[in-house]
């Protein structure tokens, strides 16, 4: 019981102080490093030199005015409806940790 209080107190502080939120146990999923608004190249904890690019650019939420048809071109938006929530994600080839930070 204590020793899942502590774990779970790590993880807090990981995420609140550190940006890092790990995949849940045994699940195989992948673990995650927020970075700062702006901050477009970093260093991965494998060593590895990174910057996210517009390639990396994801929008996660938009709204879309009444009457608008959603076009797309490789995924991305045509429309100049407003984008409520929108991400720069990457996942380093050296060792498979996401990267992420607010657009």
């Amino acid at each position: 019981m204590i020793r899942d209080w502590f774990s779970a107190l790590k993880r807090w502080y990981q995420r609140r102080f550190r940006g890092y939120v790990a995949a849940p146990a045994r699940s195989g999923g992948t673990s995650w490093q927020q970075h700062p608004y702006g901050e477009m190249g970093f260093t991965c904890r494998c060593g590895q030199a990174q910057a996210f690019t517009e390639d990396h650019y994801v929008i996660r939420h938009q709204e879309h005015a009444e009457g608008c048809q959603f076009p797309t071109v490789d995924g991305k938006p045509l429309c100049s409806c407003p984008i409520t929530d929108a991400r720069y994600v990457k996942i380093c080839p050296g060792c498979g940790l996401g990267h992420w930070r607010q657009a």
